[in-house]
């Protein structure tokens, strides 16, 4: 949407403007990379085919891998604010349980996304793309480093420890692990053809099961 020069964009208008670019950018990067694969697409192409310079991609994404993983950032600060924000008498597990598997993304889309068979072709691809560039599952490698560090911030803050501490890694590190099953089973549902129903008990199954074991691990670091 384009804003006439004389009308004033006020702070909250201002961002809806910059948030709507950054998604019709990061759509056509998308697209782009789905049909040609990612590492035969390059930001130039996409700057182009998004009608914009290629400064302007950069000035929205910091990488090439970012315009694909446009929601990695979103996802990281939705797992971490469920730690960091349960309520008093709820344990870490109990609040990612309830995280990963009441949301397919999760803090976004709900489970009736793969009912449409339209959505489920896209997302089928998406994954495709994804574990057919070495640049991107390095990136999601990278980003679980970011998260352990600040979910190892948030328990031990939480507890009076240091985040450092070794229990407190290996606690988190189980907590990553967890979420790399369900997130396998995920992928394994959605590559396979699996109907929809059977993809979200599968994930909600290895999530429940996963997030349990460290629980039972961890029972001091993982209670309110």
């Amino acid at each position: 949407m384009d804003y006439p020069e004389d009308v004033p964009i006020t702070p909250g208008l201002r961002e809806r403007k910059k948030a709507q670019t950054r998604r019709a950018i990061s759509d056509v990067a998308t697209r782009l990379f789905m049909e040609r694969g990612f590492e035969a697409v390059t930001v130039a192409e996409v700057a182009e085919a998004a009608g914009v310079s290629i400064k302007t991609v950069f000035n929205y994404f910091g990488s090439k891998e970012e315009l694909f993983l446009d929601r990695e950032a979103e996802v990281r600060t939705a797992i971490v604010s469920a730690v960091a924000g349960r309520p008093g008498d709820q344990r870490v597990t109990e609040a990612l349980t309830r995280l990963f598997t009441e949301y397919r993304i999760p803090g976004g889309e709900a489970w009736a996304e793969l009912d449409d068979p339209e959505r489920m072709a896209m997302f089928r691809r998406f994954l495709e793309t994804l574990y057919a560039s070495e640049g991107l599952r390095a990136r999601i490698l990278l980003s679980g480093e970011a998260m352990a560090d600040d979910l190892a911030a948030v328990i031990g803050r939480s507890h009076g420890r240091d985040p450092d501490d070794v229990e407190v890694r290996a606690f988190v590190a189980m907590l990553l692990a967890a979420m790399g099953l369900r997130h396998r089973a995920m992928v394994e549902g959605v590559l396979a053809g699996r109907p929809a129903a059977e993809i979200e008990a599968g994930v909600r199954e290895a999530a429940t099961t996963a997030f349990a074991a460290a629980a039972r691990a961890f029972p001091e670091l993982d209670g309110p």
